[in-house]
């Protein structure tokens, strides 16, 4: 398992990158604060979860949402492993500069033998890039050997979350849906269409998946809407 050392650089939030911070808007903090918390309350019990995030359009954030949940759910001492499953449009790496190869579909392939996992000492998250893209990305993701990659992971993790292609798109999400605990559907303010919406749900359902919830992405709030969640931020840090 390879380690990234700390970076020194200024780590501030960056609407491309999405990552969450100590210098991330108090706002964006208690918003991914309370997904945290509905994810876990959804998901009661013991063990390993294992949380699918997917959406009905690309570009709606479905990988932001599957990195800051990672990120929040380290805060708060789980372990957590985030796993590329974009084999098509992979971003997990470029969001965390790390290398994106080797990665999943290279130890699916067999090409390698130790799984390539990057360990980030400054989140303490764990993170399986996409790696090479593959010709036919539906056959590793429905693998016998995905599957026991899977049962591996679970003996070391409290959550294993998978971002996934958008499902109106291809298959992918859906193929998992017997070993992942619940799903996540990521809608994009002013983008998402409700017919796209109902075509997810209705695949989703047809694949016999559990959606636990959806995340509700891009809505840019002006500041007026923002004054009690001011007040009790200035209380905070007094």
């Amino acid at each position: 398992m390879k380690k990234r050392k700390k970076s020194n650089e200024n780590n501030t939030f960056d609407p491309q990158k999405m990552l969450l911070s100590d210098t991330t808007p108090f706002s964006v903090q208690e918003a991914y604060k309370t997904l945290r918390t509905n994810v876990t309350f959804s998901l009661p019990g013991s063990g390993c979860k294992c949380i699918g995030i997917t959406s009905a359009h690309r570009a709606d954030g479905k990988s932001s949402i599957s990195a800051n949940l990672a990120i929040s759910l380290a805060q708060i001492n789980k372990k957590v492993v985030l796993i590329d499953c974009d084999l098509r449009l992979p971003t997990i790496a470029q969001k965390f500069h790390i290398r994106p190869i080797p990665g999943l579909s290279n130890w699916l392939s067999g090409d390698i033998e130790e799984i390539p996992l990057t360990h980030l000492d400054d989140k303490n998250i764990d993170i399986l890039p996409a790696g090479n893209l593959p010709p036919d990305s539906t056959t590793l993701i429905s693998s016998q050997e995905f599957l026991r990659l899977i049962e591996r992971l679970k003996e070391s993790y409290d959550y294993i979350i998978f971002d996934f292609p958008p499902i109106t798109i291809v298959s992918d999400a859906a193929l998992l849906s017997n070993v992942i605990d619940g799903y996540l559907v990521v809608v994009r303010h002013e983008k998402s269409e409700y017919q796209m919406i109902n075509e997810t749900i209705r695949q989703m359902q047809f694949a016999d998946a559990k959606i636990i919830g959806f995340a509700y992405n891009g809505l840019n709030v002006s500041k007026k809407y923002y004054k009690k969640g001011s007040y009790y931020k200035k209380s905070y840090y007094k």
